[in-house]
């Protein structure tokens, strides 16, 4: 499935909020959604691309002569600009905004910028250089676009399903071998990998820089166990999990950058009385969740379904702050499933479902399933077994 057609369509949905909210041109920078509007990814952003757009023009794909070949041939847009000196490349001029100064013209109108993104730095010489009549947020107007998938992103969340599916099931066996935590995560990630070779090849596995470093290899898989689960996310350690403890593997994948996850807390053994009540109640918050997931539900009826369940058992003292988040080239994409947003869920939707407890003092319970929102209801695309999961170790 070719990107181009989908970014094409996905510019000309913008063009239209712009055209509406009174914009005239915007300057797009977070990675991930130069991404979604260009379909080129440079990995390590310590030299920045951006998508710039006016509702007269087609879109430039503006990056360091560095990259030039890189966007080229893997980007969807097809007029790319250089700034920056490297090689024999010929830039628009040495830096980015002076750059953007020169294809924007003469421009003197309202301007779109990522306001929770971009730093004040180059708020202000943006503001400085470019000179325009007033600078509005799009942030806010990105996300709302990107809360429904498109045909060519949800093949790419299904493929990483299958990825996470496979990461954590294989880290699981290991476990049950006795298996370290960091040992289990690495033969998890080692199956992820094959099986990119195997059945993804021609994918990209890379994820989202920052300024100073890059993520060539989105294939992760970490494990925690007992009060280490409550730091949420961290490096898995050489602990070898014993009877009566919670351990909760995980595993993240982006396939052509886009994202999907898989959590299962397993049972070493037996549990005492209070973590099985955890556990137990963790699995009927995931069920009054799955319950009401369908069209027209808002956001917040999916917090207070788990919520209830958890108050009802006895959990209030720790409710989570949210049972899930949106998915697509980020993790943790907009929108979140906590208790204030009312946005109703809609067909095309991607996001994850996560009730879980933590505690330091005794562990953790959480099952995550990336779950795309259908006409009629939800399809899980991570399949794995998401009941109750017991390891007896060899």
């Amino acid at each position: 499935m070719d990107a181009a057609g989908f970014v094409k369509n996905r510019i000309e949905k913008l063009k239209e909020k712009m055209a509406e909210q009174g914009i005239d041109a915007v300057i797009i920078e977070k990675p991930e959604n130069v991404m979604y509007y260009s379909n080129f990814n440079e990995v390590l952003n310590s030299m920045p691309a951006f998508v710039i757009l006016t509702l007269a023009s087609e879109p430039v794909l503006l990056v360091h002569s560095l990259r030039a070949d890189h966007a080229r041939n893997e980007g969807a847009v097809s007029n790319v600009k250089l700034y920056g000196k490297w090689g024999n490349n010929v830039p628009v001029a040495m830096d980015s905004i002076e750059a953007i100064r020169i294809l924007l013209g003469s421009f003197k109108g309202t301007l779109g910028l990522e306001t929770e993104y971009m730093n004040v730095a180059r708020y202000q010489k943006i503001k400085e250089i470019l000179k325009p009549k007033d600078i509005l947020s799009i942030s806010n107007l990105i996300n709302m676009q990107k809360i429904i998938k498109d045909q060519y992103e949800i093949q790419c969340i299904k493929k990483s399903a299958e990825l996470v599916d496979l990461g954590v099931k294989t880290t699981i066996e290991y476990l049950s071998q006795g298996y370290s935590e960091a040992e289990a995560s690495t033969e998890g990630q080692y199956a992820m990998r094959k099986l990119w070779h195997k059945k993804f090849r021609d994918s990209e596995v890379c994820g989202y820089g920052t300024s100073e470093g890059g993520m060539i290899d989105s294939l992760h898989v970490w494990c925690l166990s007992g009060g280490h689960i409550a730091y949420g996310c961290d490096c898995p350690k050489h602990y070898y999990p014993k009877e009566g403890d919670l351990t909760l593997p995980m595993a993240w994948a982006k396939t052509d950058g886009y994202h999907a996850e898989n959590e299962r807390t397993i049972i070493i053994g037996h549990l005492d009385g209070f973590k099985q009540h955890a556990y137990d109640s963790m699995l009927r918050a995931r069920e009054a969740v799955f319950k009401i997931l369908k069209p027209g539900t808002l956001f917040k009826d999916l917090y207070f379904a788990a919520a209830k369940v958890y108050s009802d058992a006895g959990f209030e003292k720790i409710l989570p702050g949210r049972v899930g988040h949106g998915v697509g080239c980020s993790a943790h994409e907009f929108p979140s499933l906590d208790p204030k947003n009312e946005i109703p869920l809609a067909p095309g939707m991607v996001i994850t479902v996560e009730p879980g407890l933590m505690d330091k003092s005794w562990g953790g319970v959480r099952h995550s399933d990336t779950v795309l929102i259908t006409e009629s209801g939800y399809e899980r695309l991570t399949v794995l077994e998401n009941g109750k999961i017991i390891v007896n170790l060899k």
